[in-house]
Parts: C-alpha cells; structure tokens; sequence
C-alpha cells in the first residue's frame, strides 16, 4: 500500500548510532523491531519500549528534501545595511528557516548545531529550552536588492570575499548573513526567499497583481531570474556544514519534490520496492525522535 502517514525521518541527533547506521533525512520508517508501524506516535512509543540493541526497516524514498539552515556569521544590532567594516564584526550563528521548533515564517539563530540540536531534543520532549536562541520573524520582510543576488564584501586577511544578503524585517534593524562562498550561503538564502514568496503569493491571492515597481522586475519575477547559484531543481539535503550532518526527526510530513521557484504535486509511492534493513543499529531515542 501507499506510505500514508508513516513517520518521516526529519531531524537527527549528531553523533547518534542513527547517523551511524546510515539513516538520512527524508527516510521512511516502515517497521520497529519487527512491528509495522502507521505513524510517528506508534514509532515513538515502540522505540522508547523496544530492546537495545533496536532494528529499524526503513524505505528509501527517490525525492528531493529541502534545507534551509546552516552555520553563518550575522550582524543584526545596528540599522547599517551595509556590511561591517571588519569580519570580527560579525557573529557566527546557526542559522534555521522554520524547522522543527518554529512557524515556517521565523528564523532562529542558535550559537552551535549542537545547541540546535538540544532545543529540539528539549521542545519534543516538551521541556523549556535551555539554549539560547536569537528569533526573527519574516512576516512582512524583504531581501534588499534581491533581484541582484548576494552582495560581496571583501576583508584583510581573508582569502576570498564573502557573500551575505540583508533581511530587512518589519519594525527592525538589518539582518545581514554572510559566508564565505554561495554554495553555503544558499540554502538559507533559498529558505528565506520561499518564504517570501509564499507571502508574496497569499497576497496576491488577495488583490489584484501587476501592481508592483516601474521599471524593476516585479517580486515575482525577481524569484523566477536566473539565481546566481545556477537555478534548479533542488539538490540532495547532504551538505557539510563545517563537519555537522543534517538535522532529522521522526514527524509527519508528506514526500515531495520541490524546486526553488515552482512545487509541483507531491510524488505518490504505490508500491513501495523492498526496503533497507539497518540491523542491530540502535538509535539515540530522545523524546520522540532519533
């Protein structure tokens, strides 16, 4: 049968014997020690209940998943929109679109990945978060110059310039994010632009359209350029952000292939072919996830 509402692996713990065992973002969890499981509370309630070590059968879906966060330096104390004039100016953070602890609209930016990693751990298990976290919404914000793609800053002692872009939310000073090359600074730079546009396209759901800019490409069209990352289909979520894996966790979510700039209907599994078996592998059970 089809995959229905089977847990979806979403976020993982680092360092995890799920990481171990090769257990990746967007993979379907079909049985727990042998038990077939229909959703993310049976899976959760069998693997804090199952033996150590836990066998876990899993289905490898062929789609593509879609991160947006990553390590980043970040200025957001002041109302310059330019960047600072020194690279000690800035601030490193990890940096999250939406994710699992917060509405697809917010931006959290935590000191670490490992502290990422604890609040979500502490928020599924309904604990209070005893990380830091820095929250911006977007509601309302707008990438300044957009249409252009990243700026560039180049500093003393750096090898190469940076690319960083400038948040300009709503009732608050600049957020500027940087990195030191485009292929860092895009999944976060591409997290931010859908959730402008899906904002864009719920209010011209509203009104009537047509009525943006004279003489500048309209928001729109800003999105559909040709991007400076080489526009596309999105790729594979395995990116190394400085030696920290991906973020997963067991929720519900539906399998789709997404682009950029366009999502077509969700790709449906009739028959799914035989899964992986992970065996003797036993997952880090944190709350909940993985």
């Amino acid at each position: 049968d089809g995959l229905g509402e089977r847990p979806v692996v979403a976020f993982i713990v680092e360092g995890s014997s799920a990481r171990s065992a090769g257990v990746e973002l967007g993979h379907v969890l079909l049985k727990v020690n042998g038990v077939d499981v229909r959703n993310p509370k049976e899976a959760s309630r069998l693997i804090k209940e199952g033996p150590r070590p836990l066998p876990l059968l899993f289905y490898v879906p062929n789609t593509d998943v879609v991160i947006a966060e990553g390590e980043h330096m970040v200025k957001y104390d002041t109302r310059e929109t330019n960047a600072p004039n020194s690279a000690k100016d800035w601030k490193p953070k990890y940096v999250v679109i939406g994710g699992i602890v917060a509405q697809p609209w917010m931006m959290n930016m935590y000191r670490s990945k490992s502290e990422y990693d604890i609040a979500v751990i502490e928020t599924q298990a309904r604990r209070p978060v005893s990380v830091k976290v820095k929250q911006f919404s977007l509601q309302g914000a707008r990438i300044q110059n957009d249409w252009q793609g990243p700026q560039m800053v180049k500093y003393k002692n750096k090898l190469h310039p940076w690319k960083y872009i400038v948040v300009m939310p709503v009732a608050r000073n600049p957020i500027k994010i940087s990195s030191p090359n485009l292929s860092q600074l895009k999944p976060v730079h591409e997290g931010i632009r859908r959730v402008l546009l899906a904002q864009q396209r719920e209010r011209g759901g509203r009104s009537s359209s047509g009525r943006e800019g004279h003489g500048r490409p309209s928001h729109q069209q800003r999105y559909d350029q040709n991007d400076q990352y080489g526009g596309g289909q999105v790729q594979q979520a395995q990116r190394d952000y400085g030696g920290q894996g991906q973020p997963q966790y067991i929720q519900q979510q539906q399998q789709q292939q997404q682009q950029y700039h366009q999502q077509p209907p969700p790709q449906q599994h009739h028959q799914a072919p035989p899964p992986q078996q992970y065996h003797q592998q036993q997952p880090a059970y944190h709350g909940g996830g993985y």
